[in-house]
């Protein structure tokens, strides 16, 4: 008799009690050493150029309330992600196993998985994001006795993007991903703006 699939939660059990993670997923592929090598490149290139865009956009007071202040610290923790990540896995397996590829075989075996091809996409929308808010240059605003309400650039592109990176990964309802996406950007607005008084992203 075939041996019955185990259910994502039973398969990150067992993976965790072994001191691997298999992965959302939950099938019998696990990560190699090669593919968290890759990854931690990966991630580490990504915080980089987001650092780099950051210190591009202008700080008309100070380096506290610059727009490129929280880009700048998501890099950063991107970037020591990135190198727990290296440092775990070399200890684990060592420098020969990350060293070690499929070459082409492995680039169809990744792209043929769909958390895989989840990733890619999520690595893609996250790229085109900080390139167009980067470009952006607006803000309305609209007094009134009791609080100035703005909308930027941020809030213009922040919204639909997260938008849709809910609507692709969670899959719940239109209406749930919308209210979602507000409630996140505007929070996030609020918190930095009005909070810290850090300028945001594509407010100009």
């Amino acid at each position: 008799m075939a041996e019955e699939k185990k259910t994502r939660i039973e398969a990150d059990i067992e993976s965790l009690e072994q001191g691997i993670f298999t992965g959302e997923e939950g099938g019998d592929e696990r990560s190699s050493p090669h593919k968290d090598f890759v990854a931690s490149i990966a991630i580490a290139a990504l915080g980089a150029f987001a650092m780099v865009l950051s210190v591009q956009l202008e700080a008309p007071e100070s380096v506290l309330t610059a727009p490129g202040l929280l880009p700048f610290v998501t890099g950063a923790s991107l970037i020591l992600m990135a190198i727990g990540l290296f440092l775990k896995t070399k200890n684990r397996y060592g420098v020969e196993e990350m060293m070690k590829s499929e070459g082409a075989g492995a680039i169809s075996a990744y792209l043929a998985e769909p958390e895989s091809r989840r990733t890619l996409m999520l690595m893609l929308v996250v790229f085109a994001y900080v390139m167009v808010l980067g470009q952006m240059d607006l803000d309305l605003r609209f007094k009134t006795s009791f609080y100035t309400f703005r909308f930027s650039g941020f809030e213009l592109i922040s919204i639909p993007v997260i938008f849709f990176i809910l609507r692709f990964f969670w899959r719940s309802s239109l209406i749930n991903c919308f209210l979602v996406a507000v409630g996140i950007v505007v929070f996030l607005a609020v918190v930095f703006r009005d909070g810290f008084q850090i300028l945001l992203p594509g407010s100009g």
